[in-house]
């Protein structure tokens, strides 16, 4: 329960990769606070960027890749491109990790290979 709590302060995607770090490197609740904080640290010094809000329909694919990766997932929407006549937005989709055992993890639930244990 300690390390579920010590997650509380981040936002859901960095969650989601801390705790899939806590979890792959059984740490210790204390570990898991010092995780925590210096990721909080890391999200507060990062420059804000002023940009458009996000639409509802990003959102909710960012989420819904985060929950299927496991892994903090941003979609960015640039703006649109002409082809065949037609206006089609463009975009690129960034997921985030935290070492080379959580992107080994990701290449394996890319290929559809997770563990469902």
């Amino acid at each position: 329960m300690g390390h579920a709590r010590a997650l509380l302060s981040l936002d859901r995607a960095t969650q989601i990769t801390a705790a899939n770090q806590i979890a792959g490197k059984k740490m210790s609740v204390r570990e898991a606070e010092s995780l925590v904080k210096k990721l909080g640290a890391e999200f507060s010094l990062q420059p804000q960027k002023v940009s458009k809000e996000k639409s509802r329909d990003t959102r909710r694919v960012e989420e819904e890749l985060a929950d299927l990766l496991m892994a903090e997932v941003e979609v960015r929407i640039k703006k649109s491109a002409k082809r065949n006549g037609r206006r089609e937005d463009t975009g690129e989709l960034a997921i985030q990790f935290a070492s080379m055992d959580e992107l080994n993890g990701l290449i394996e639930r890319l290929r559809g290979h997770h563990n469902n244990a």
